[in-house]
């Protein structure tokens, strides 16, 4: 291969310009592996004038191209400088005109004019817009950024949507719902309308599904917290005693009847009820004498208690009389006589 050099006028010192020739040289050997083309701006891209910088975390900034226009409302505000990789997110840097304000509160996404645009930065200002203004090196956090749908992503759902079956699925469904439908359209048409009706309604009462719901939510957590209440019900223990409610309604019941039967019975003592507590207090001089104590008896109560207690409980348990022989007195010679008067003594004979 041959090559043709023209020489150049000789316009300076010869070893000078081989001087300055060596150091570019160099310099394009020692940076050429370093260069990376993203950390330049294009020429005519970029913000002219003064900025300052914003840190914008994001989810993801895997599609977002190098030197990406910064927008708000509509307008070019900035322009992306680098993406930096955080632990928990990407950061992207970027030049905001100084001349524009933007507030606290702000939000950042990633769009797209059209399907095959290029993606860019919008910033979204918050409605009241009253936040004080970012300072350069504020950052706007990761819950205040969207990455947006990515077109790979939608596409990919897209075809899964076309080859799962979902297209075909929703052909089935729509044919269904055509069979369930009446044949005659005015039928469509009142069945329509009947609905539209009720809808209506359901949004004029709408307080009133509210309340329903409330009270619902209301009663669902009474239920969580009374869960092993709940559980008891539902248990074996509490089968068994619900078996058992029949027989003891029965019970109840049946003593009704007698408390009635008893009343019933009583009647005959309702007039007199007033008359008690007269006799009472002639009765209770007889059965009882005053004492100092409420437990200690006196009077014919007493004397009847120690009869009872001392006498008569003693001698039913150990009798204390050995009865032998019983004769009548006055005719010990006749021992049929005897007999017979015996006989009559217990009833046995007239």
């Amino acid at each position: 291969m041959t090559r043709s050099f023209t020489r150049a006028p000789n316009t300076g010192r010869p070893g000078h310009r081989r001087m300055v020739g060596a150091v570019l040289a160099a310099l394009v050997v020692l940076s050429g592996c370093s260069f990376d083309p993203s950390d330049h701006a294009l020429p005519g891209s970029g913000v002219r004038g003064p900025t300052y910088g914003l840190n914008l975390e994001f989810e993801s900034l895997l599609s977002l191209p190098a030197g990406a226009d910064v927008r708000s409302e509509g307008i070019s505000v900035g322009t992306l400088r680098a993406i930096g990789l955080e632990p928990h997110s990407a950061v992207a840097r970027i030049d905001v005109r100084e001349s524009v304000v933007v507030p606290a509160g702000t939000r950042a996404e990633l769009r797209q004019n059209t399907v095959l645009g290029d993606i860019y930065i919008a910033l979204l200002p918050p409605e009241d817009g009253n936040g004080a203004p970012l300072q350069d090196g504020d950052t706007i956090p990761l819950q205040d950024t969207d990455p947006g749908p990515q077109i790979e992503d939608m596409l990919e759902r897209m075809a899964m949507f076309v080859n799962g079956g979902s297209l075909t699925r929703l052909q089935d469904s729509i044919g269904r719902l055509n069979e369930v439908l009446p044949e005659d359209s005015q039928e469509t048409r009142e069945l329509s309308a009947v609905i539209s009706t009720d809808l209506s309604e359901a949004a004029a009462n709408i307080d009133q599904i509210d309340r329903i719901v409330v009270a619902t939510e209301d009663l669902s957590e009474r239920l969580d917290a009374a869960r092993d209440e709940v559980g008891f019900l539902f248990s074996d223990t509490a089968r068994r005693r619900l078996d058992r409610v029949p027989f003891f309604m029965e019970a109840v019941l049946n003593i009704v009847i007698d408390v009635n039967t008893m009343v019933t019975g009583l009647e005959w003592l309702i007039p007199r009820l007033p008359h008690i507590n007269d006799n009472l207090e002639l009765l209770t001089p007889l059965l009882r004498e005053p004492s100092p104590s409420a437990t200690e008896l006196r009077g014919n109560a007493a004397e009847l208690v120690e009869l009872v207690d001392e006498k008569l409980v003693p001698f039913l348990l150990e009798p204390g009389i050995d009865l032998r022989e019983v004769t009548i007195a006055g005719n010990e010679g006749s021992p049929a006589a005897d007999g017979l008067v015996l006989l009559r003594m217990i009833g046995a004979i007239p």
